[in-house]
């Protein structure tokens, strides 16, 4: 782990993170270097879906060095060397990692199912992180709620000690995905999401712009625009807008496009997300809520071929995407993957207040799924994020349940869902090479999968392995550390 002493150092390191040009040490499928060189492993056998929207190769090979793959094909026609250690997956169907857009790490306790802005900790970020990778991510994206201190030395409580928790996140033998985050979003005060007060307050046009710039000057290459209400927010006794200005917003975007960064608008309503994609905005997450997309917004989108939106659409309170009757519990309940990353008493729980209700995921999520789907018979850019943040979307397990929704919400096939969610994502992100897809001298990352979720794209739930930087995640451990914490706080309580 390195001390970032000055900070010119720190700012250099962010830029390797950020930009995948450097390279950490190569690390053997254990973790081990080897002063002859990095180890070779062939993984074969399997069937590969390569994340490029079109490749499946059955009976594949994929070849492995320290962390890079140097070779993808049929098994017996890709090229190793001869002491290369070989790994069978016959049987296994072999995916890219995820790269999760929308998360909010930091504020969960996940053995308590406590979620509160006091828990925001190094340690707690990195526990968070584990999740996410235990379930088969590279990398996730924290979305404007992050407490400085994890990636920004004034920040910090001892600036000798610093380390930037995205550097850090990208070693080889870092156990949780790569840590990536909008820092501090922008937004009217007490407007922005309401488990913490880290956003930016935003009141006038100047002050957007100032945050932007210290959002860029710490490595930052998004920004996030907060355009809600939260349900009729006011300030007693103060005359409105209760929401970021138009004002504000433009010039927070105008700024961001001067510095190089993209902008990602909070925005639910149609005529807001008109107003936004007119000054500039590049991204949507959330769906529209309102209204149904009408012809102004598609012949808007068509002006903006470049526009993305990132869907987050799977309604954690109606319990997930899979299609059931009311008062029947969801069979996902007893997902054994869901239930390695939440205490099993709270999946109980949960499981039992969804029976209760009588509200139901319909083939479209209602007025939002429909507006999602009409956003994509238009073509418009899809990227991928879970919205995972604890409680009812549980840390790294969330996005199966989109990648659900994608398929039976929107119309898309399985492969194009995956695709949604690896590659796409990972051009968004500006990852796409080094992530994204399996292929030569990208990261050895990759999920190995006992049912082929071509099939049934629940079938990406059924993990048997991930790799990340070539390294094997030990899975195992890390369930058992988590089983024994919610066990702990069982008998305490």
């Amino acid at each position: 782990m390195r001390v970032l002493k000055t900070r010119i150092f720190w700012l250099l390191s962010v830029t390797c993170a950020l930009s995948a040009a450097c390279s950490v040490g190569s690390a053997q499928p254990g973790g081990q270097t080897n002063a002859a060189g990095p180890a070779t492993t062939v993984y074969e056998g399997e069937r590969i879906i390569v994340g490029d929207g079109t490749t499946v190769i059955d009976n594949g090979a994929i070849v492995v060095q320290g962390n890079k793959i140097t070779a993808v094909g049929k098994a017996g026609e890709v090229q190793a060397p001869a002491d290369a250690k070989h790994v069978d997956l016959k049987g296994k169907t072999v995916m890219p990692t995820i790269i999760d857009m929308h998360s909010h790490l930091g504020y969960e306790i996940t053995p308590k199912n406590d979620e509160d802005e006091s828990n925001f900790t190094r340690e707690n970020v990195i526990d968070h992180l584990e999740r996410f990778a235990y379930t088969g991510h590279a990398l996730t994206h924290s979305l404007g709620n992050d407490i400085p201190s994890v990636y920004d030395v004034r920040y910090a409580e001892d600036p000798s000690k610093f380390v930037d928790l995205r550097v850090e996140s990208q070693q080889d033998s870092f156990n949780g995905a790569r840590y990536y985050t909008i820092g501090r979003g922008l937004a009217w005060q007490g407007t922005a999401n309401p488990r913490s007060s880290a956003p930016y307050p935003i009141f006038m046009p100047l002050q957007a712009r100032l945050a932007i710039r210290e959002l860029h000057a710490t490595g930052i290459k998004f920004a996030k625009l907060w355009l809600e209400d939260r349900g009729g927010y006011q300030v007693p006794g103060k005359k409105g807008p209760f929401v970021l200005t138009p004002e504000s917003y433009a010039a927070g975007i105008q700024e961001a496009h001067r510095l190089g960064m993209k902008t990602i608008g909070h925005v639910k309503t149609l005529a807001d997300t008109k107003a936004m994609i007119k000054a500039g905005l590049d991204i949507q997450t959330h769906p529209i809520q309102d209204f149904p997309v009408d012809a102004e917004l598609l012949a808007l989108l068509k002006e903006r071929p470049n526009f993305w939106v990132i869907p987050v659409m799977t309604p954690a309170g109606q319990g997930g995407s899979a299609p059931r009757k009311a008062g029947e519990r969801p069979k996902w309940i007893d997902d054994p993957l869901l239930r390695a990353v939440k205490c099993e008493a709270d999946v109980d729980r949960w499981g039992d207040a969804i029976a209760k209700s009588n509200r139901v995921p319909t083939p479209t999520g209602n007025l939002t799924g429909e507006n999602i789907t009409a956003l994509y018979k238009a073509g418009v850019h899809f990227g991928f994020g879970s919205h995972d943040a604890g409680g009812t979307r549980p840390l790294g397990w969330g996005s199966h349940m989109e990648l659900e929704a994608f398929v039976n919400w929107t119309g898309m096939t399985p492969y194009k869902a995956i695709v949604a969610a690896t590659s796409d994502s990972a051009k968004l992100m500006g990852v796409d090479d080094m992530l994204g897809s399996i292929a030569v001298g990208k990261s050895a990352d990759f999920i190995v999968l006992t049912a082929n979720p071509l099939d049934d794209i629940t079938n990406t739930r059924k993990i048997s392995e991930v790799y990340l930087h070539g390294r094997r995640l030990p899975r195992e451990e890390m369930a058992k550390k988590w089983k024994a914490q919610c066990d702990a706080v069982r008998q305490t309580n």
